[in-house]
Formats: structure tokens, C-alpha cells, sequence
């Protein structure tokens, strides 16, 4: 049965994040909070664990999760050559609601990688992850903690009813207050290209770059 774990993001309980851990070390499923909406993670470099979640959502297998990382030297790990925009973009914006899609590094897991070789990456501005990412350093998966074509859960209770089976923990940190999803950017190219626009505006995008 899924699991529901009051938590401060401000000030976690140690032990409750030495469960999440464990959780992701083990290649199990936890759902946490960001500041649009809660996402659901697993160690994306456990296969075992990637097919677990794409069971658990529902989702095709052709389109790839991103990923989220503690901040921009974890993310130029797993990013080839950034553009100027990126750059710009990661300076300006992150961390925030905004993912990035990249060039992928070689050699990284298929089910994070588009067939034309890129990666959806996000830094996340919520409090909890920068406590969550100094007991775990490897980036986790980011996708909304929902069945596929469902709406967004906001809160940890939304999770569950989706969700009775099937997820570790569930991190409750309150409502998140967003309410939709990050805007994500490909900024393989030049021009980029705005494929969802979410919680940061395509005018605030432009204002980055100018």
C-alpha cells in the first residue's frame, strides 16, 4: 500500500528521508513535491525501476521521462554541448518551473533519451530538494505523479487515490501551490523552441535571452 509521510521541506525529518533513499536505492517508486506540481521518482539508472513507472503511469513507452538534478554542474553531467541559450536560461531561471531539453550524453538510459538524442532536464527551486539531493546524489525522475492523460495531482491525498498501490512514500509537504506544470524549452537549436508552455512564460523565456 502507498504511504503518506508528512514532511517539512524546510527542516525534514532525517529519518523520513533516509526512507526515500532507501526507497530509490531499492528501485521503488516515491512521489514528492515541487513548486508547480508532485512529480514521481525512481533512480532512472535501475531499468527495473524505469519499468516500473512506466507501468505504474500508464505510459507509452515513446516518450522519455526527464530527469531532475541539484543544479547545474550535476546537469551539465548528463547534457553535451550547451548552447548559448541554455546557458542564458540556466543562469536566468533555474532553479524554477523550467525544463530544459538538451543534447543527451552517450551511453545514458533509452527511456530518458529521444529518438532524435535529446533529454528533458529540471532543476527544481522546491525547498526539500536541496536536502533530498545532499543525502542522494544522482538525479531522480521527474514526471507528473498522475495516471497519463489524468489531471495533475497538487496534493499528497490526490496521489493516493490515484495511486493506492504501487508507490513507496509519498512525500506530503502540503498543497503545492503552481498548479501546472513546468514550461519546457528545446534548446538544441537556435532559434529554441517552447514545446510546453507551463508555469514560466514564453515572455519571460524571451526577456531570459534578450
Amino acid at each position: 500500500m502507498s504511504l503518506i509521510l508528512p514532511i517539512n521541506p524546510h527542516d525534514p525529518d532525517p529519518e523520513v528521508l533516509t526512507r526515500v533513499v532507501s526507497a530509490l536505492r531499492k528501485g521503488n517508486v516515491v512521489a514528492y513535491p515541487t513548486e508547480t506540481l508532485y512529480g514521481l521518482g525512481v533512480d532512472p539508472f535501475q531499468e527495473e525501476a524505469l519499468e516500473r513507472l512506466y507501468v505504474l503511469k500508464g505510459r507509452p513507452a515513446s516518450m522519455p521521462v526527464s530527469i531532475l538534478v541539484e543544479d547545474a554542474d550535476m546537469l551539465r553531467e548528463f547534457a553535451g554541448d550547451l548552447t548559448a541559450a541554455a546557458n542564458r536560461l540556466i543562469e536566468a531561471l533555474l532553479p524554477g518551473p523550467l525544463t530544459l531539453v538538451l543534447r543527451a550524453q552517450p551511453g545514458l538510459p533509452a527511456r530518458l533519451i529521444s529518438d532524435t538524442g535529446k533529454i528533458g532536464i529540471r532543476i527544481s527551486a522546491h525547498p526539500l530538494m536541496k536536502h533530498l539531493f545532499a543525502m542522494y546524489s544522482s538525479p531522480i525522475t521527474t514526471t507528473s505523479a498522475n495516471p497519463t492523460g489524468r489531471p495533475d495531482a497538487t496534493m499528497a491525498k490526490d496521489i493516493l487515490v490515484y495511486f493506492p498501490e504501487g508507490i513507496d512514500c509519498i512525500l506530503d509537504a502540503g498543497p503545492v501551490t503552481g498548479g501546472v506544470g513546468s514550461t519546457v524549452v528545446d534548446v538544441t537549436a537556435d532559434p529554441y523552441t517552447i514545446l510546453r508552455e507551463g508555469a514560466v512564460s514564453a515572455e519571460e523565456i524571451a526577456e531570459a535571452l534578450k
